[in-house]
């Protein structure tokens, strides 16, 4: 990784103890915590209008969802939207999910549709999911066993919960994480940031987006 965008939130004794304990070669001691497989799947996480709001500053997109994240959300996009062109291009399979929330009767409601620019293409598989992870209570694991994939590329939102609560998930049950940093986002920046170093120290290989995509290109 060559730009940590969470380096501003470290104190000195935190910068030593990440070098001094190896994160920066092998990640967590315990286990092999980092690593990036040679079949991924590309995991597209809510990307949903209820989620995404209008492209405006946050404090305005919030009057009309307070779920809504505005021009954060936005501003990954442009770099979303051009990694999933590029992944399918590669031929790598992309699945998306969505979130629906217990307050909402009915699954089709335009609020959870995921927003134009990343919509789903023909071959793209939806996964409806209720909690934060992706793998809990779905097919998700089913569908990667089946591809005989052993990594996800994961993009969407949000950082500190359900990118987090799938990356950690998919890491327990074997597959290795990447995360495409600049195609990531959460609504609080101290939580973004924190997330990815969380992450990148125990689960995840956090990179820039131009890296992932050298990387598929090996493959």
């Amino acid at each position: 990784m060559t730009d940590r965008i969470w380096e501003d939130l470290l104190s000195e004794q935190d910068k030593q103890v990440i070098t001094k304990a190896g994160y920066d070669k092998e990640g967590a001691s315990s286990w092999e915590s980092r690593g990036m497989g040679e079949n991924p799947m590309v995991l597209v996480i809510d990307m949903q209008r209820l989620i995404v709001g209008e492209n405006a500053p946050i404090l305005d997109a919030i009057e009309e969802y307070r779920t809504a994240m505005g021009d954060i959300a936005w501003d990954a996009i442009e770099h979303i939207d051009p990694f999933l062109d590029f992944a399918r291009e590669q031929g790598l399979p992309v699945t998306y999910t969505r979130v629906v929330p217990s307050s909402y009767d009915d699954p089709d409601h335009p609020d959870l549709d995921i927003v134009d620019p990343v919509a789903p293409e023909e071959g793209d598989a939806v996964v409806d999911k209720s909690y934060a992870s992706a793998f809990y209570g779905t097919d998700l694991l089913s569908r990667l066993v089946r591809g005989d994939h052993d990594s996800v590329i994961i993009v969407g939102n949000s950082t500190s919960g359900c990118v987090r609560a799938t990356a950690v998930d998919a890491k327990q049950n074997g597959f290795s994480v990447i995360l495409p940093q600049e195609c990531i986002f959460d609504r609080i920046e101290a939580s973004h940031k924190i997330g990815l170093l969380d992450l990148w120290m125990k689960y995840a290989e956090v990179l820039e987006t131009e890296a992932v995509e050298e990387w598929v290109e090996t493959l």
